[in-house]
């Protein structure tokens, strides 16, 4: 009989549980170096096909007025450049006070910077190769810009601005790009800006802006902000927090004050509530009665700003604008800083009738008893605008009576 001999148990296990532990991390390991190879591998070619497909190309300072600073890719120095300079990606462009420059990029498309404007080139790179587009992306920190996306077939271009409260996409067009204190406006004039803003998809077309503040908020307005409080007279006219309409007066002689009241026209074709001013001088005195409102609006490279509203003058005891020139029965003025820093003061006046021939050089001439519309381009009668201080409402001569309605100061 055979007998049967078992052999001993250590004999039929298996290796030791540390041996197989380390087999399995082993094999852990060359599986994720090779995952991670894979990964690299992947990367680097794209990133040679990339480098093979696109070239990086600079752009050029076509104008300058004044100075603007340069600092190139990662190094801490700047200077100035001249016009015909070349700008490549990576380098940072900051204008100086009281200065101008417009940047030519490759694919045809500039950007005009306006004082203490910075700006940077993210990206410019052009295809070598068809059925790749041209790609372009600047990063705005400051100031205010006018951009114009060059024209072109759909998809060809990629044009991008990084501004502090996201990104814009900018298909062929104009727009005006503005930083603020208090919020970031992009002005649309012709073409499309697309913004991705909180996970949703935002078209800003053309005649509108969106105005982006810093907590993630946005609205749609027209491309045309009007900056005034309460122009159509609507609401408390001299409201006691200092914002809207203050009155003044400007009397240096005892005599009847002019006075200022908020009245409904009857006519039928009036433009709605109106401020009237009126005044029967005693001694043929001259007087100034009227309203102030401060704006602190930066306009730099404003494409428009213009004034509009409507008015009615009823009577006014000096002919044309007075004995200088300087009393007419509604006047505006507005105190502006120049691209220099200077400030100035615009005024406009209107009357309606001259028979001593008085001078009225910054005088518009308006039917007696009616209402009239009236509208100015600021940005063409206001040479080197950039900041618009206040404006002010008034009357001024002897005796008048005259009412202005539905004021708006529109700015881009």
């Amino acid at each position: 009989m055979r007998a049967i001999i078992s052999a001993p148990q250590d004999l039929v296990k298996g290796p030791p549980r540390s041996e197989q532990a380390m087999e399995r991390a082993t094999w852990l390991v060359l599986a994720l170096a090779l995952l991670l190879f894979g990964v690299l591998a992947t990367a680097l070619s794209a990133r040679a096909a990339d480098l093979v497909a696109y070239v990086e190309a600079p752009g050029t300072i076509e104008e300058i007025s004044g100075v603007l600073l340069v600092r190139p890719g990662e190094t801490a120095a700047q200077g100035s450049v001249a016009a015909g300079a070349d700008v490549f990606p990576g380098d940072r462009l900051q204008v100086s006070f009281g200065s101008t420059a417009r940047v030519r990029l490759f694919d045809g498309s500039y950007v005009d910077l306006f004082p203490e404007t910075r700006l940077r080139i993210d990206r410019a790179r052009a295809p070598r190769f068809g059925g790749r587009r041209a790609e372009t992306q600047l990063g705005m920190e400051a100031g205010a810009t006018r951009v114009v996306v060059a024209s072109g077939e759909p998809g060809i271009r990629l044009f991008e601005l990084m501004i502090p409260t996201g990104v814009a996409r900018l298909e062929p067009g104009e727009y005006t790009v503005r930083i603020g204190d208090d919020a970031t406006r992009i002005s649309v004039w012709d073409g499309k800006a697309t913004m991705l803003i909180d996970r949703q998809v935002v078209d800003i077309p053309p005649g509108k802006k969106i105005i982006l503040t810093g907590d993630g908020r946005f609205e749609l307005a027209d491309a045309l902000e009007n900056v005034l409080v309460n122009g159509r007279f609507t609401d408390r006219l001299y409201p006691l927090d200092g914002s809207g309409w203050q009155f003044f007066e400007d009397q240096t002689s005892a005599d009847v004050r002019g006075q200022i009241s908020v009245e409904v026209p009857r006519e039928i074709n009036a433009p709605g509530p109106a401020v009237r001013f009126t005044r029967q001088s005693v001694s043929q005195t001259h007087n100034e009665t009227g309203l102030r409102q401060r704006l602190e609006r930066d306009v730099a490279g404003a494409r428009a700003v213009v004034l509009a509203g409507w008015l009615k003058i009823d009577d006014a005891s000096l002919s044309g604008g007075g004995y200088l020139g300087s009393e007419y029965p509604v006047m505006i003025r507005i105190r502006y800083s120049t691209i220099r820093g200077g400030e100035q003061v615009w005024t406009q006046g209107f009357y309606y009738q001259n028979p001593e021939n008085r001078p009225v050089g910054y005088g518009d001439r308006k039917r007696q008893g009616e209402w009239e519309y009236f509208e100015k381009d600021l940005t063409a009668l206001m040479p080197s605008l950039t900041f618009l201080h206040d404006i002010q409402v008034l009357a001024a001569g002897h005796s008048y009576d005259a009412s202005v309605a539905n004021l708006r100061l529109l700015v881009d």
